[in-house]
């Protein structure tokens, strides 16, 4: 099973910074992009964060008829969720069960507001294998953005709200005794509170339990409202904020840990495509 998470970046329209520079980052045109990676790879479950309603709607089009590499097509569906929905093939897994929770703006004991424009949350899917019947739960995450410095509290919000979403998921690990996937743009390194505590919990990166090759790099770079480029070293993992956790899989089951980091990819978002194989 690919399992890929990705912040495409919620931005629907081209902005003045671009149109001077002879660029555009609308939607249309950077769903494009998104496509191209999307239907190469064909992941089984995708979780996006930063997702607008248009791009997703956008993306379902594209997603429409999308070869599946056998002579058949991909059949894709979508598990409304804020700016964090899932998208999944309907044609390999059966969705047994999901749901969608927005986190709160304030947090208790914590002094200011955690939830910009009301974008960070959580979509979760309970997904059973067609063929092995064998089943998953998975959650896509965004967590809240600032830094503790320029707002009192943040690497606290962050930790309450990665517990809030790990929670969730576990009942639902619980009661249908399966494996769980923990995903998406945490803004947190691997030296925070948030990252921290997901290891507390028993979770763990699928960076560190890859089996086959995995990414060592930042997968983040340079690209907003005024412009794009790329780091000349291009970070490394101990600075990565998008991560794909897992819990109670079977061992050895995660086959590699990749980034799809090409150059072309730059205009699109600042987060880089993030995929794991894993074995049910």
């Amino acid at each position: 099973m690919l399992i890929m998470s990705n912040n495409i970046w919620k931005c629907d329209d081209n902005l003045p910074s671009w149109k001077e520079r002879g660029g555009d980052c609308s939607a249309e045109v950077r769903v494009k992009g998104l496509l191209r990676v999307y239907r190469d790879l064909l992941p089984d479950v995708l979780g996006l964060q930063e997702s607008s309603v248009k791009m997703a709607t956008l993306l379902m089009a594209g997603l429409a008829d999308c070869p599946d590499g056998k002579g058949g097509v991909a059949r894709y569906e979508l598990i409304t969720g804020g700016d964090t929905p899932i998208i999944y093939r309907q044609d390999k897994l059966k969705l047994i069960e999901s749901g969608f929770f927005r986190y709160s703006e304030t947090i208790p004991g914590l002094p200011c507001e955690y939830n910009n424009g009301e974008t960070k949350s959580y979509c979760w899917g309970l997904f059973e294998d067609r063929e092995t019947k064998a089943r998953v739960a998975v959650t896509s995450t965004h967590l809240w953005w600032q830094s503790h410095e320029k707002v009192p509290g943040s690497r606290e919000a962050r930790e309450y709200q990665i517990r809030q979403a790990a929670a969730k998921l576990e009942e639902v690990m619980k009661r249908y005794d399966c494996p769980g996937v923990l995903m998406g743009d945490f803004n947190a390194a691997a030296d925070t509170f948030a990252i921290a505590a997901t290891k507390e919990l028993g979770w763990r990166d699928a960076h560190d339990i890859a089996t086959g090759d995995r990414d060592e790099t930042r997968g983040h770079h340079w690209c907003d409202r005024t412009w794009y480029g790329r780091r000349d070293d291009g970070g490394t993992f101990d600075r990565a904020i998008d991560h794909i956790l897992l819990k109670g899989e079977k061992p050895g089951a995660v086959k590699y840990f990749r980034r799809m980091n090409e150059e072309w990819y730059d205009p699109i978002s600042d987060h880089y495509p993030l995929y794991i194989e894993l074995e049910l």
